[in-house]
Formats: structure tokens, C-alpha cells, sequence
């Protein structure tokens, strides 16, 4: 018979590895609740397994579709969650990517715990886990350079430099040596680039994250500041990136076209960018990292509008959106599907860009008979032209302007800063939601796909009265 001693070190291992396993069950939940606010996480039996013995197959997990095919079925530590995405549509294939590393990177940390072989995953600990699983996802060599960059952006967004806020960058080589220039290499006592760094007062006067960022080697040392610019027309040609990426980081994602290089930015606007594989990929604002999948949601985009004359109608406001949203600018894009049927209903007619000759009174809707005519003296500027035939900062300036830009499939400019009509059927989103610009996207989105920009960065595309994603 076990002694009394005996039996209560058996006791207090069982009590520690069920509280370690109901911990990392917290932990689970907390991490697919940070990049994914909108979804639901629950148990078919509304409850968790703790498992009080730690068998071998303590470390297995499987994610799999659920039975409606919709979302995904996690079976972690004996219990079984359903993952169902927020929005009207499956998750993506990067969402799935994401959500697998985030459940590996749980089972690694764990694994650490009890395995003497693991002991070299406990640097993996130093860091958040949010920012492990992001430097996990990008599938680098030497990952913890990241994570590393990652700290060091967090630290730098909570500082200051002679009172005004602070913006800095980092491109990771993913290459031995580099390209820009083959014959260099870095001089031997090269600093770690990590938080310790941000101790320096002057290394946030080096470089500002959108024209100058500091080049990091393959073993996470300092090698020295470099012009983005210069050094990705240097290394990828003078190309575009095919994914639409802001204007002011477009030479970012387009140093990482090729090479596996990734480029982290803490912006003016305190928001960090991760830049991978030549497109925008991750960001990190109102306190967690969004994954953004840039490529999905403007193939979606493209999608929804379907065939149009200009080819290139998509693109031009998907572009002027991102733009728009890095400046911090509102903007409501709507493209009717059937505008003879749609402007009636949608905009008054003081409101429209109307034909020489053509009268703009409606003796219908006294609100808007003449002298609001005064307003075409400011459509008199665009009168006649096309969507594509606007400089895409002559587009930004006018979708900043209170109101919406509407147009139709084949980029005809129907009015701009105009405030939408919101019909009695949608009257009953007004209550759910925040704001007039998202009941007027709403209300326009029962007549074609639209495009909303938030004053806080945000993009949402609005189709049939429904949130399809936001970016």
C-alpha cells in the first residue's frame, strides 16, 4: 500500500495537472477570441474536460470541419469545440492556417511543461503568446526575430520622444546575405535588435518606419537603416505588387515579394503592419492583431461587381479605400447594380451629377428644389467623367467629403457627397449599429456591393444588408 506521503504527491500532481490543463483551456479560448472577436467558440455540452491524469496522448489535438461544413471542430485535451466564424461566409483559408497555429503554439508551450527535450522552446515564453503565434504563422527561420521585432514595436508605441509620438520599421532578411548589396556583411559586435534597443534615445530619430527602417541579418542582429524605397526598387524591380497594398506602404509589401523577407512597421498613426510575401499582412490596433487577408477580401470584392467596362473599376476603389483608411479619412463607396431603378430611391435629386440640359428639380421632393442647385457648381469639376478617369487622389479627395461616392458597373460617376436615402426597411438596423455611415452602407447594400471606411482605419464590405468582411 502507498504510503500517506505517497498518495498525496499523487494528489497534488493530479490537482496541478488538472489546473494546468483548465488554465490551458482559458488560454485556448483567449487566443481564437483575439484574432477572431466575432466568432463563437462553444462546447456541443457547454462544458470542458479536465483531464486530471497526463497520458502520452496529452499533447494531441485534431481540427476538423463541423457538421454543417461551415465552421471547424476543435478536439483538444478530450474536449470538443465548435468554431463558427462571425461573418456570412466559411473561413478562409488563411483563417484556418491561423487558427491551427494559434492551437499548436498552445500545445508547444504546454509540451514545454513536461518535456526535458523542450527545454529549447523556452525562449517562446519570453513573449506574448499573440505575437508567438504571428512569428509561428509566417513560417521564418529563426521565428523568435520576430517576436523579438514585434516587442520592440510595442514598446516603441508606448513612448515618446520630445512629446511627440514615436514611428519606426524593421525589415527581417530572410536571405544569408543582402541582395541590395551581395558583398556586404555585417561587421562582427552587431547589436540584437530587440526591446533593449528602444532604451537608446537616439534610435528612434534613425529611422521612421515609412521611408527609412532598420535591416535586420538572419540571426536577428542590427546590420544598419536602409531607404524602403531605394532597396525594394533594388532587390524586386520596378514592378507593382499584384495584391493592393496603402501608398505610403507599398514599398514595404514589395521588398517582400520574394526572399522570405518580412518588414514589421510601427506607423504614425501607432498601428504595427506586418508585410509578408508582398502583401499587407497582419495588424495590430485596439489592442489586438488582426489578420488580414487582403487577397481574399479583394478577390470578394472583385467578385461581387462581377463583369465591368472599365476592367479596372475594382481595383481603382479597393486602392482609394486602403488609402483613405491609412489616412484616417471616412468614405462610403456604393456601385449600383441597376441604376434607373436604384438612384430614386437612394439619392435626391439635388444630389446628382445630371446632364447639360437636363433639369435636377423633382417637383415631388420640395426639400430639394433650387437654390440647392448650388451644389453642381461642385460637380461642375468631375462633370462628364468616369470613375477611371479620376487621379486616384482626386477620387480620395472627393470620397472625403461627407456623404457617399456612387457609381455604377461601368465607373459612370453618379454623385458624390451625397448623404443616402435610408428606406423604411432598414430602419431597423439603426439601433443595431453605430453610426450613420453604416445604416446608409446598409441601406445601399440592398442595391450593389459597398465599400465602408471607418475614421478608425477600418474597410467593411456591405452586400444585400449583410457584413461580408472586414478589413
Amino acid at each position: 500500500m502507498p504510503s500517506n506521503s505517497t498518495r498525496s504527491r499523487r494528489l497534488s500532481r493530479a490537482a496541478l495537472n488538472s489546473r494546468l490543463i483548465g488554465l490551458y483551456h482559458i488560454f485556448l479560448r483567449r487566443a481564437l477570441q483575439h484574432f477572431f472577436p466575432d466568432a463563437i467558440l462553444e462546447t456541443p455540452d457547454d462544458r470542458s474536460f479536465i483531464d486530471l491524469q497526463v497520458t502520452d496522448d496529452r499533447f494531441s489535438y485534431r481540427i476538423s470541419d463541423d457538421p454543417d461544413g461551415f465552421g471547424l471542430a476543435i478536439d483538444w485535451f478530450k474536449t470538443r469545440y465548435l468554431f463558427q466564424p462571425g461573418s456570412p461566409k466559411p473561413f478562409s483559408a488563411a483563417e484556418r492556417k491561423l487558427i491551427g497555429v494559434a492551437v499548436n503554439t498552445l500545445v508547444e508551450r504546454f509540451r514545454g511543461l513536461y518535456e526535458h527535450d523542450a527545454v529549447h522552446r523556452a525562449e517562446r515564453f519570453h513573449y506574448a503568446a499573440e505575437d508567438v503565434i504571428i512569428s509561428e504563422f509566417m513560417e521564418m527561420e529563426n521565428p523568435n526575430r520576430l517576436s523579438s521585432a514585434l516587442e520592440a514595436m510595442r514598446v516603441s508605441a508606448l513612448s515618446t520622444y520630445e512629446n511627440r509620438r514615436l514611428s519606426t520599421g524593421a525589415l527581417l532578411l530572410g536571405t544569408p546575405n543582402d541582395p541590395a548589396w551581395p558583398g556586404w556583411t555585417n561587421p562582427e559586435g552587431a547589436p540584437r535588435f530587440n526591446v533593449r534597443l528602444t532604451a537608446i534615445k537616439g534610435f528612434h530619430r534613425l529611422c521612421d518606419g515609412v521611408d527609412t527602417v532598420f535591416l535586420v541579418d538572419r540571426e536577428g542582429d542590427l546590420a544598419r537603416a536602409i531607404d524602403i524605397h531605394a532597396w525594394a526598387e533594388r532587390t524586386q524591380g520596378p514592378g507593382p505588387t499584384s495584391v493592393p497594398c496603402p501608398r505610403d506602404f507599398h514599398s514595404h509589401a514589395k521588398a517582400t515579394l520574394s526572399g522570405g523577407h518580412i518588414c514589421v512597421v510601427l506607423t504614425p498613426s501607432q498601428e504595427i503592419k506586418i508585410f509578408a510575401d508582398g502583401v499587407m499582412a497582419f495588424a495590430f490596433s485596439d489592442a489586438r492583431w488582426r489578420l488580414l487577408d487582403i487577397a481574399t477580401k479583394f478577390d470578394l470584392w472583385c467578385s461581387a461587381l462581377g463583369a465591368t467596362k472599365p476592367a479596372d473599376l475594382a481595383d481603382r476603389i479597393f486602392r482609394a479605400a486602403l488609402n483613405l483608411s491609412e489616412d484616417r479619412k471616412g468614405a462610403l463607396f456604393v456601385v449600383l447594380r441597376d441604376p434607373a431603378a436604384s438612384i430614386p430611391l437612394l439619392i435626391a435629386a439635388g444630389d446628382r451629377i445630371i446632364d447639360e440640359g437636363e433639369s435636377a428639380d423633382d417637383p415631388n421632393d420640395l426639400d430639394n428644389l433650387s437654390p440647392i442647385l448650388a451644389k453642381r457648381a461642385l460637380h461642375h469639376i468631375v462633370h462628364g467623367l468616369s470613375i477611371v478617369d479620376l487621379d486616384l487622389s482626386l477620387l480620395e479627395a472627393i470620397a472625403g467629403l461627407d456623404g457617399a461616392v456612387v457609381t455604377d458597373l461601368d465607373g459612370r460617376l453618379i454623385t458624390f457627397g451625397a448623404i443616402l436615402r435610408v428606406g423604411p426597411d432598414t430602419q431597423q438596423f439603426a439601433r443595431a449599429v453605430e453610426g450613420a455611415r453604416t445604416v446608409a452602407a446598409l441601406a445601399a447594400s440592398f442595391h450593389g456591393p459597398v465599400l465602408k471606411v471607418s475614421e478608425d482605419g477600418y474597410i467593411t464590405m456591405f452586400l444585400g444588408g449583410r457584413r461580408v468582411w472586414e478589413l
